[in-house]
């Protein structure tokens, strides 16, 4: 039995096989590798699904980001290391008060906020309009901070989920021609201090390795750096 596809490459599609089931869309709306995630399943069938977005056209396949512990299956089907990224984790227990105005944003700033996204990330890890529904909706909560121009426009934004005792700061970004000035750190802070209020104790977070300003600022909020990397596996 051959893994039966529901929908239409490039677009989003469902991937099934018995009680097996992953699904997968484009990286993002610059990069065409298919972002494959598995919701159950072994190797095998993980194999199976490379080799049917390859015939649909994928140039090639992403994992999502994988702590160790989770990509012996991913291995097994042949995927290798593509991207890596740090975890950082904070505790909820001090955070300091933001000194910007930072105030929920709403559907309406997602627009500005990809144009942000786009010009603050390079092409691999930008945000599309999927990437910012999956952010939102992955979680029971979630909210997006902003913080806007006094001209109008947003200087940055961040997007926050919480589960059940932890949350996630999902993305954060701030203009190019806004930064140096603090928003980033105010932006954190307010994603801090929601999710305190919802309920969470610790804060999640994940980036480039390799984004060493980014995880200077995080250190200094107090965040600890995992000892467990997550990486982005690639097959075909």
């Amino acid at each position: 039995m051959k893994v039966r596809v529901v929908g239409d490459w490039p677009g989003a599609v469902t991937l099934r096989k018995g009680w097996a089931r992953a699904e997968s869309r484009p990286w993002n709306d610059a990069v065409p590798l298919a972002h494959l995630r598995m919701q159950r399943g072994n190797a095998s069938f993980i194999e199976e699904c490379v080799e049917a977005l390859l015939e649909m056209g994928a140039p090639g396949v992403l994992s999502p980001p994988l702590p160790s512990s989770a990509q012996r299956l991913w291995r097994e089907a042949q995927f290798l290391p593509h991207a890596e990224l740090s975890l950082l984790r904070l505790d909820l227990d001090r955070i300091g008060a933001p000194s910007h105005l930072v105030v929920a944003g709403s559907a309406s700033d997602i627009r500005e906020a990809l144009r942000i996204d786009a010009a603050a990330f390079d092409e691999f890890w930008r945000f599309d309009r999927n990437a910012m529904e999956e952010a939102l909706s992955s979680t029971r909560n979630s909210v997006i901070h902003v913080v806007r121009k006094a001209g109008g426009g947003l200087a940055g934004f961040a997007v926050t989920g919480v589960g059940v005792t932890i949350a996630y700061l999902q993305r954060l970004a701030v203009d190019p021609a806004a930064q140096r000035r603090g928003i980033g750190r105010s932006l954190v802070r307010s994603s801090a201090r929601w999710a305190s209020r919802e309920g969470a104790r610790s804060l999640l977070l994940n980036t480039q390795l390799e984004n060493e300003p980014a995880i200077r600022l995080y250190e200094s909020e107090g965040f600890r750096v995992l000892s467990e990397p997550l990486a982005v596996l690639k097959a075909g």
